[in-house]
């Protein structure tokens, strides 16, 4: 043969994959190389990353000789045939036989690729994933090392004897031949599978059981497997067990010396089922979020139609009231101006003669009601004007005849137009008021409506450019399909690989905001959350007092036994000792008041407690009198009381440092209650720009970086501050 064949060993832990290669390796006398080859003990994997040996394998045939008798050749179902006689294979106990093998002087090579055992010692699920994280990564290894060979031969399965072919596993072979399928896009699939069954010993073979094995395992596995039965460990002295083992490997190799290659240079990961469903929860809040959107503007559109008409009504009757107000100022102008105007009643003329007949002057007198601003005066014949006064208001003056003639007078009286006509001024001003007002208020209803108009055509513009991002976002998730490129799933492993519609979405690098409704938690959940997250900042901040009442229970406790101490080593630490109590008895006051106020009355342990210290510092308030009286009982009581001090002191250093840790664990949790509950309180969906800070963080602060994170936010609330402080 000349170019090497790559076949890839696919099998859960424990399965003997490894053995098989080392086998193989080994009937190669390859026994260097099958040393290298590590073996798994117990339920632990020891192939953690995928491995590839080349060998060159001679293709040989294997024949069983019978010594004492004629000789039989062996059929692969498990019978044995001799010219014109059919007998079952237990007779062969009554013959001795031989291992016969035949070189045809070829060689295959093959580079054997062993992979990590799937469903891996040692595996955990992420949080609410579905998925199994090392599993994930094992195929995606797989995957990377087809990519990285370009071509491969074959696949082998390799089935332990005793795998239960539970669901469990049937999905697991599903998965990885739909992975396999996937990730090679190409017209002819001629790639071979092999499913090679270990630990199958000569009963085994006597039995239906390789039959039995190979039927079921075809309902549910890739189709035209072929099937191989090795036994992976047979006895060396034991010539049928060497012989079957032999005879099955060089089946295995003259199948594979047929074997045509399939580019894996391209390849693409099958999504989960999992990642499938959240496509279609992100596709449906995207058409949802679309849909809404539309809504929307339709019901903008409709408003801003009936604001158009509204501001049509409006600008038709401002400009009625405009015109009326026009009219009502034209008016106004006529008489509200300087221009003189004759005074109603301001004409008075006449003749005045003087003679001896008598006559004389004649007055002219004018009393108004506006101001006078002109006065015209004239006269005819012989005569002059004499006595004129004049006041705002009023107005007289006399013409004087000369004796013995005649003479005419006329004087007229003018007032301003405006003076004249204030009353008109007035009534017109009053009446064009209201009718300015209607104008006015239908101006600014229309420049409200028109500013309104702007503001949803912005609203709409806004939601246009949503929709077409939510579009875009759209034909990302649907252009996908149920397959990723291995080059763009192996940068966004981690997001991928995560059940939340929110990784995903961030893998995607989606542009809208994800809406609530594709989260973990719906509606009704989001409130019991709220309620569980509010309890929860109730309990801690009781238990933040809780703590903080016990701590300084016990440093009143510690102050008060050192005060005991200090007065029981006699007169040179007495006045110490006396502060010392006086201030524990301060304290222990000061502490149950502001207790009280933090609701500790509700924590019997802790009122029983201060209030057995309280009695406590009462009775010992004495110890002057107890030792200076010789009071026997209470210098007893006090030297009882003193052996604890010891004990307590010691208490105190291991209680503080557990006391405050445990302090700060319930002030963080306060704080991460809090933090998710702000979380849980939006309304208007949460940016993916959220998820993805919080993601990173989460990864930095784990090895494993493959996390549900959304399932738990208070969680990821720690992981990020973790990371913080890193």
């Amino acid at each position: 043969m000349s170019s090497r064949k790559n076949v890839i060993f696919i099998g859960m832990t424990q399965n003997g994959k490894s053995s098989l290669i080392q086998q193989i390796l080994k009937y190669a006398n390859e026994d260097e190389m099958a040393r290298r080859v590590a073996i798994g003990q117990g339920n632990i994997a020891q192939t953690q990353t995928c491995s590839q040996y080349d060998v060159d394998i001679p293709l040989k045939t294997h024949r069983l000789r019978q010594i004492n008798g004629p000789e039989h050749m062996p059929e692969y179902d498990g019978t044995y045939v001799t010219p014109g006689q059919d007998f079952e294979f237990d007779d062969a106990d009554e013959f001795t036989f031989g291992h016969d093998v035949e070189d045809s002087g070829e060689l295959l090579l093959l580079r054997l690729i062993d992979t990590p055992g799937l469903s891996d010692s040692g595996n955990t699920k992420a949080s609410n994933s579905g998925l199994r994280v090392i599993d994930e990564r094992h195929k995606l290894r797989i995957l990377l090392t087809l990519q990285e060979v370009e071509q491969v031969h074959a696949i082998c399965f390799v089935v332990r004897r005793d795998t239960n072919y539970g669901g469990d596993f049937q999905d697991l072979v599903r998965r990885m031949v739909s992975l396999l399928t996937f990730s090679v896009r190409s017209t002819t699939w001629n790639l071979q599978y092999h499913i090679i069954h270990t630990n199958i010993d000569v009963d085994d073979r006597a039995s239906d059981t390789c039959q039995v094995r190979q039927r079921e395992f075809d309902q549910f596995g890739p189709a035209g497997a072929i099937h191989h039965f090795v036994d992976n460990t047979p006895l060396v002295d034991f010539p049928l067990d060497v012989y079957f083992s032999n005879h099955s490997l060089s089946t295995l190799f003259k199948s594979l010396a047929t074997a045509t290659p399939v580019n894996f240079s391209n390849l693409y990961y099958a999504k989960s089922s999992e990642h499938v469903c959240n496509d279609q929860a992100l596709t449906n809040s995207v058409e949802r979020a679309e849909s809404r959107l539309t809504a929307e503007i339709e019901d903008y559109r409709e408003q801003i139609a009936e604001l158009k008409k509204d501001i049509t009504r409006c600008n038709s009757s401002a400009a009625l009231n405009l015109k009326r107000v026009d009219e009502y100022k034209a008016k106004i102008a006529e008489i509200d101006c300087d221009t003189d105007s004759e005074i109603d009643g301001g004409r008075e003329e006449g003749w005045t003669e003087k003679n001896v007949a008598g006559g004389g002057s004649r007055l002219f007198s004018f009393s108004t009601t506006v101001p006078i601003a002109r006065v015209e005066k004239s006269h005819d014949g012989d005569g002059d004007w004499e006595l004129e006064h004049q006041t705002s208001t009023y107005y007289q003056v006399t013409l004087q005849p000369h004796w013995l003639y005649k003479a005419y007078g006329k004087i007229t009286l003018f007032a301003k137009k405006k003076d004249k006509h204030k009353a008109k001024i007035e009534s017109l001003n009053s009446q064009m008021t209201p009718v300015k007002k209607r104008w006015q208020e239908n101006v600014d209803r229309a420049t409200e409506a028109a500013s309104e108009v702007s503001r949803l055509e912005n609203q709409i513009n806004d939601r246009e450019a949503s929709i077409r991002a939510l579009s875009q976002d759209l034909s990302v998730i649907q252009q996908s399909g149920r397959s990723i490129s291995l080059a763009i799933y192996q940068k966004l492993v981690k997001y991928f690989t995560v059940d939340s519609p929110l990784a995903i979405a961030f893998g995607y690098k989606l542009n809208a905001k994800v809406s609530w409704t594709v989260s973990p938690l719906d509606k009704f959940s989001r409130g019991t959350s709220k309620s569980r997250m509010e309890r929860e900042i109730t309990e801690t901040k009781a238990r933040i007092t809780e703590q903080k009442t016990a701590l300084v229970v016990l440093s009143i406790q510690l102050s008060i036994a050192r005060g005991i101490k200090d007065v029981m080593s006699q007169l040179k630490n007495q006045p110490l000792g006396v502060a010392r109590l006086q201030s524990a008895i301060i304290m222990l006051n000061i502490w149950k008041t502001k207790s009280e106020k933090a609701g500790v009355e509700g924590l019997p342990e802790l009122v029983s407690k201060l209030e057995s210290l309280e009695a406590d510092a009462d009775r010992i308030s004495w110890p002057f009198t107890a030792n200076q009286s010789g009071d026997e009982d209470l210098m007893k009581e006090l030297e009882e009381f003193s052996d604890k001090v010891e004990g307590l002191e010691q208490d105190l250093a291991t209680r503080n440092n557990s006391i405050f840790k445990e302090l700060q664990r319930a002030m963080w949790e306060h704080k991460a209650a809090q933090v998710a509950s702000d979380y849980l309180n939006m309304d208007d969906g949460l940016p993916v720009g959220a998820f993805a800070s919080l993601t990173r963080a989460a990864a930095q602060g784990t090895q494993e970086p493959f996390l549900a994170v959304y399932s738990e936010l208070k969680d990821i609330l720690e992981l990020r501050e973790m990371a913080l402080d890193e």
